[in-house]
Order: structure tokens, then C-alpha cells, then sequence
């Protein structure tokens, strides 16, 4: 079912979920053309070559405990830009960060804006400014009340972070999730470019940093996904996605349906790539996957509508956490990439 090292070609970004045993056996290809390694075992039974993230977001399915591997275009290499570890290929930036958890617990908004700041200066000495898709995972995201809740408080600080770096709050965004843990700091990873990127809005969806006021002072700062071309790919990063149509949460309490919806949700979003000048005709089957699940929430539901809903998925990777709204039980995220064979061979 999950992809091995052999099938990622030079030239071009790539993404896989590894086996961990594996890993030994692929440090060397990883020294030269790694850019980032994430773990999902929050024990950290496992090490991992730098630059890497363990996020506290605990593996559900399948049973072979995985890891997330990203291979630059080239040969990498690396170093430290402030709290940020990182691996360049001369075309894409791998970084990762965590922030003190006393601190982040204390002002998670200080905490967010403190560590997108530091990512944005990161990206201007690295030269790698294009900032294309952000993974935020933090502890308690629907704790606190009104405006109190801190994914509304980690939002208030993302923006102000983008605001202070002279960034776009509006249009030109990041691909993103943002997803809660049960424990651990305040923990990111991201891809950068030196190209820009397109960001894709979704039909079914109102952008979410237009969303009205009702869901905080500060609207989330992400795009729903991003296209990256290069000479040797189109490559898609499709945000954490759930049952949102407009801007209002669907089918409270029922994990069927609201995969179903979110499923159609990213069945629009391929369709607007495609639409884009730079589309490329992807398929649902161009894609690996990531579910999360909200703790309690039972999966064989879920995945029954998975194996519905996306029949020639290679690669689907489970995770519990916490979702940004209480409503909603499960959220999905997507990296596709095509090679200008095969989007010939679709023209």
C-alpha cells in the first residue's frame, strides 16, 4: 500500500509515508537529497535524521508505524536559522520549529506570531521568500471560550506575524492546517520556494480569510490549496479540508457524512487546479493522504467512505487530533504531484 524510496525520482519534490524500519536502510539517500522526516509517535520510539519534527498526533491505521518523508529536487543541504532547523535543494526549504511549552501554553497568540516571525525571517536570509504550505499542530485548539478559544487566539497571532512581515492577509496564502494535540509545544513545519506558487480557492467554500467575524477577530490565514510548477513537476498541496460549505460546519455528530462532504469538498478543489493554466488533469489517485480523526470518533465509518469515496488512493495515513472547530470530527489533507509525462499523457 505505502510507497518506497525507489519510486521517487531526482528532479522533482517528493513525498512518501515510510515504513520506520525502513528508515536505516534510506538514511543515505536521505543525507543527500532530504529535505524533512516527520514522526507521528509521540514517544519517540525511533530517531530521525535532521531536520526533523515529532508531532504529538498519534497514529491510528495503518498498524506498521509510518513516518513522512520529503525528498528535495537535489542534493540537499542544511543549517539553523534561529529557533529553525532546515534542508534546502536550491528550489524548495524544508523547516521545522517547536516552540517552549510553558511559554506556548502560557500565550499561545504571542507564541504563534513569535514562531511565524521567526519563519519569515527565515525565508528572507535563506532566500527562499515563497511560503507554500504550513503544518501547525498545537495542544487544547477548542480550549477556552468566545474569542478566549485558542484557535482563535493562534490566529490573532498568525496574522499579526504575516502583517509585521509586510505579507498578504488576504489572496496570496499558504496552503495550511492547524490541528490540536493532547500534549507537546506549539510544533510547525513548512515548505518554502524561491518560485512563487498559485493559490486555489475552493468553489463550495467561502476563502477562510473572509470569513465573517462569527469565527473570531482574525480569519484563519491560509488558501484551501497551492500549485507549484516546475520544469519536472506540478506539484499540489491541498489544505486540512472538512465538512464546510459556505462557511458553516455540516452534519454535526455524523462522521459519515461529514467525510462524504469533505470528500466533496476536495473532489472541487482537483477540479480547480485542473482549471488553472497550470493544471495538469490531476486524479484523486495523484494523491497521498492524511485523516485525522477526533479522538472518540470511531474510523470504520470513516474509512468505509475513504474506500468509497477514493477507491485508488495509495496512501491514506490516520492520525488523532483534535479538529479547529468542535463540531467537526474529521479533516483530510493531500500532496499530489505530476511529472510533464504524465500530463502529457492527459492532454
Amino acid at each position: 500500500m505505502f510507497g518506497t524510496l525507489d519510486t521517487l525520482k531526482d528532479g522533482a519534490l517528493s513525498a512518501l509515508y515510510l515504513p520506520a524500519d525502513e528508515l536505516p536502510a534510506a538514511f543515505g539517500l536521505l543525507e543527500e537529497r532530504g529535505l524533512g522526516v516527520v514522526g507521528f509517535a509521540p514517544d519517540k520510539p525511533f530517531s530521525l535524521p535532521q531536520p526533523c519534527v515529532q508531532v504529538a498526533t498519534p497514529q491510528i491505521a495503518p498498524k506498521e508505524v509510518l513516518v513522512e518523508v520529503w525528498l528535495g529536487s537535489g542534493p540537499a543541504t542544511g543549517g539553523e536559522t534561529g529557533p529553525i532547523s532546515w534542508r534546502c535543494d536550491g528550489n524548495h526549504l524544508f523547516g521545522a520549529l517547536q516552540a517552549d511549552i510553558a511559554v506556548a501554553e502560557a500565550d499561545l497568540r504571542g507564541t504563534a506570531e513569535q514562531a511565524y516571525g521567526a519563519v519569515f525571517r527565515c525565508l528572507a536570509e535563506q532566500g527562499y521568500p515563497h511560503l507554500v504550505r504550513v503544518w501547525n499542530y498545537f495542544p487544547g485548539i477548542n480550549r477556552g471560550n468566545g474569542n478566549r478559544e485558542r484557535y482563535r487566539q493562534f490566529n490573532i497571532g498568525r496574522q499579526e506575524a504575516f502583517l509585521r512581515a509586510n505579507r498578504a492577509v488576504t489572496g496570496a496564502l499558504p496552503a495550511a492546517c492547524a490541528l490540536g494535540t493532547q500534549a507537546a509545544p506549539l510544533t510547525l513545519y513548512f515548505i518554502a520556494s524561491r518560485s512563487p506558487s498559485q493559490p486555489i480557492e475552493n468553489p463550495r467554500q467561502l476563502s477562510a480569510y473572509l470569513y465573517p467575524p462569527a469565527y473570531g477577530p482574525r480569519s484563519p490565514s491560509f488558501s484551501r490549496a497551492m500549485l507549484l510548477q516546475s520544469a519536472h513537476q506540478t506539484a499540489a498541496f491541498i489544505s486540512g479540508t472538512a465538512s464546510i460549505v459556505g462557511h458553516e460546519s455540516l452534519h454535526p455528530g455524523d462522521a459519515a457524512a461529514q467525510t462524504r462532504e469533505t470528500l466533496a469538498n476536495i473532489a472541487s478543489l482537483i477540479a480547480a487546479l485542473n482549471r488553472e493554466p497550470t493544471g495538469v488533469g490531476f486524479t484523486p489517485a495523484d494523491f497521498r493522504y492524511k485523516v485525522y480523526v477526533r479522538p472518540g470518533c470511531e474510523l470504520e465509518q470513516i474509512e468505509w467512505e475513504l474506500a468509497a469515496g477514493l477507491p485508488d488512493a495509495a496512501e491514506l495515513l490516520f492520525l488523532e487530533a483534535d479538529i479547529c472547530r468542535h463540531d467537526l470530527l474529521v479533516e483530510i489533507e493531500a500532496f499530489g504531484a505530476r511529472s510533464p509525462k504524465a500530463q502529457g499523457a492527459t492532454s
